[in-house]
């Protein structure tokens, strides 16, 4: 019974893309601040993300979450650190792509496209 309710439960979890492009002045200052590169280390540690690629502007990440609250709570901590507005997509991995068209086509066809 314990395995069904854990692979039900991660059935459930929703994927999230997070991406961050910070202002220059803020990713400079980063650059320059133990105490601030300390911070962010902190919070991504608490966000718990799946994967995470940064380039010399951006950062992205996926992260899993079950509720509004519990992406809130892991993406609070970048409006304040780096003083930007993430942008937050859901995410799917291919496994479940085939079943997102699918359902988008149902979708289209209700509209009449």
């Amino acid at each position: 019974m314990k395995d069904y309710y854990a692979s039900y439960h991660d059935l459930r979890r929703m994927k999230f893309l997070i991406e961050l492009y910070p202002p220059v002045d803020v990713k400079n200052n980063f650059e320059k601040s133990p105490d601030l590169q300390k911070k962010v280390g902190e919070a991504i540690e608490r966000m718990k993300p799946l994967s995470a690629w940064f380039t010399y502007r951006y950062g992205f990440f996926v992260v899993e979450a079950n509720s509004s609250e519990e992406l809130n709570k892991k993406v609070a901590p970048l409006f304040y650190l780096f003083k930007t507005d993430p942008k937050i997509s859901p995410a799917f991995g291919l496994d479940e792509f085939p079943k997102i068209v699918a359902g988008l086509g149902e979708e289209a066809k209700k509209y009449g496209y």
